[in-house]
Formats: C-alpha cells, structure tokens, sequence
C-alpha cells in the first residue's frame, strides 16, 4: 500500500512539473514582446499585405531589414509585375525609390516612428507600449491584442488587432481598422528572421537604385494607357472641367471636380531616365495597395505603372483622398 501511494505520489509530482513546464513554453506577449524586440539587432520580415478599398482588395509582396540602431528598408512588390517601391531609412534620411522611372525622393518624415505600419516590429512595440487600454485575448497557443493604431501623422487613433504565437510572443497577423470600424489593412506574416545577416548596401540608396534596375525588365511598362478617372469619389460632386498638355508620353492631364467637396486630380506619365532624379518633399508615407503615398499638403502623391497621380482638395480628408486615388489605379489596370 505504501509503494502505491509513493507511487501515487511520484506521479502526480510528474504531472505537475510537465504542466509547469507547458505553461512556461508560452509567454505574457504585452509585456514580452516590446522586449523581445529592444534586444533585436536585426531581423528580415516577409509578408502579404492586404489593403481592402472601396474597389476590391489590393495584395503586394512585402520584405522588410532592420538593423540596429535606426536602419529600415521596405520593398512592396505587386503581384504580376515588376516595378518594386522602396522604403528607405538610413543616416542621412528618409528615402522612397521608384526603380521603374529610375526617381527617388528624399521625405522630410519622422517615418517610420510616427504612425503605425504592421510590417515593422518596432511599430507594433511602440503602439502596444503607448496604449494603457489594450485588450487581450487568449487561447492556448495565440493571444490577441487590441491597442490603437495612427494611419499617418495627424490622423483620428483608429484600434489595430494582432494576433501572436503565444510561443515564440511573434506576430502571426495584423488587421487594421479606420475610424468607422472598417477593416482596411491585413498584414500576414510569412516570416522573422531575427539577428538576420544584413548586408550594409542594402540602406545604400545608390546601391539599392542600380540594384533594383538591374533585376527589372528592360521595358516594365508601355505607355498605352489611358488618362482614367475616379470611380470612387463623395456625392455631390462632378467633373467641372479637364485640361490636357503635351503628347505623347509626355501627356499631362489636368481634372477639376466641383460641387460640394471638390477636388483636383492631376495626372502625369513619367518616363525613366539614364540619370537618377532626386526630388525632395515633405509629408507622411503611407502604403497604398502596394503603391508608396506620399500625404502632403492637402494632397496626395503616388506613382504607379508610369504614371504619377496627385489628388488635392481642402475639404476632403486623406482616407477619403486615398480611396479616389486607388480607384485611379484600379480603373487604369482594366
């Protein structure tokens, strides 16, 4: 009787150490996760954005380096072609490439510490960190965050949802939300590579550009499309007038809309050169469907498959600016 109850005994203490062992296998992500990445000194993060729009939902290929202190480089690629976008962050500022047109900007930008991108692990900390009212949900393997997420400087706090592995305290997903409660974002993580092997030219802008080219098609573009119009743009308002100057792939097209929130589009095809052109602005980066938005002024600024497209109003806001210019791009691909 009493090896039985030793015996009893000895397996019940083996059941309890295997319990405590699985409940340390798991970890606390709000309080792990924001240190988890202030130890990181570099990392490689590969995904699929989504963003959702009044016109359908837009994919595009995201490959995210950092390296430590304050180095970033972004790469958005839609699927089907081969005209990359790229994020630069290094010692001597904020950079946006467009290899197709051999263009960079140089950005006047806090980007990316001054609104939320669910690509970069350090945009999660930081939201996570600074919300005191986060909501979380758990389950045996995932736990799910609710915190506020900030679309681009300036902009109504909206709330994001990530879920993580409860294991490694990663991300797994992020859904982000506007301010009406509108899913617009979806970032899928496909991989972290944490203390990734980085090669320094990678935050080279020069080195990235001629990289970037060579990888590309000859001809990644024809001009043969269209001037196109806004599907989606308020109530109220309608085409007043349309200027067009120059021929050609030198065409540039002037749109006016009146009526009770008028707006202005402009577009412009743009031709690659031998040399690199610099401009420089300044403003907030927002990524639109794969294409980089640059938020400036009361308009917006995007390139997209030889086509530069500003959209300019002071009455609408930049959502509402954002949704009419992706209709652009959608009604251009048709």
């Amino acid at each position: 009787m009493k090896k039985l109850i030793k015996v009893g005994i000895i397996l019940l203490l083996f059941v309890c150490l295997l319990t405590i062992s699985s409940c340390k296998k798991t970890v606390d992500v709000e309080k792990n996760f924001p240190e988890i990445v202030a130890e990181i000194k570099s990392y490689k993060v590969t995904g699929k954005l989504e963003s959702l729009f009044p016109s359908g939902i837009k994919e595009c290929e995201v490959v995210v380096y950092y390296q430590s202190p304050n180095l970033f480089r972004v790469e958005l690629k839609n699927a089907g072609n081969n005209e990359p976008q790229i994020m630069i962050k290094n010692n001597d500022g904020i950079y946006v490439l467009l290899p197709a047109v051999n263009k960079i900007f140089k950005i006047n930008s806090s980007w990316p510490d001054n609104s939320s991108y669910p690509y970069i692990l350090q945009s999660l900390s930081k939201d996570i960190i600074g919300d005191d009212n986060l909501i979380s949900t758990k389950d045996e393997n995932i736990e799910t965050l609710e915190f506020n997420a900030k679309l681009f400087d300036n902009a109504t706090i909206t709330k994001q949802k990530v879920t993580f592995n409860r294991k490694t305290g990663l991300p797994n997903e992020v859904l982000v939300y506007d301010d009406q409660d509108t899913l617009i974002t979806r970032f899928i993580y496909n991989s972290i590579d944490l203390d990734y092997n980085i090669d320094n030219n990678l935050f080279k802008v020069n080195e990235t550009m001629t990289s970037a080219r060579l990888s590309m098609a000859e001809d990644p573009f024809t001009f043969d499309r269209l001037i196109s119009y806004p599907t989606y743009y308020p109530d109220g308002t309608s085409l007043e007038n349309e200027n067009t100057s120059g021929i050609g792939d030198n065409r540039r097209v002037i749109m006016k809309y009146s009526g009770e929130t008028p707006f202005t589009v402009i577009e412009q095809y743009i031709t690659s050169t031998e040399n690199t052109k610099t401009e420089y602005l300044s403003g907030y980066i927002y990524t639109m469907g794969g294409a980089i938005c640059i938020l400036s002024n009361n308009t917006i600024f995007f390139y997209d498959g030889g086509m530069e497209y500003h959209v300019a109003s002071t009455t609408l806001n930049y959502p509402t600016m954002i949704q009419m210019g992706e209709s652009l791009r959608t009604a251009n691909s048709k």
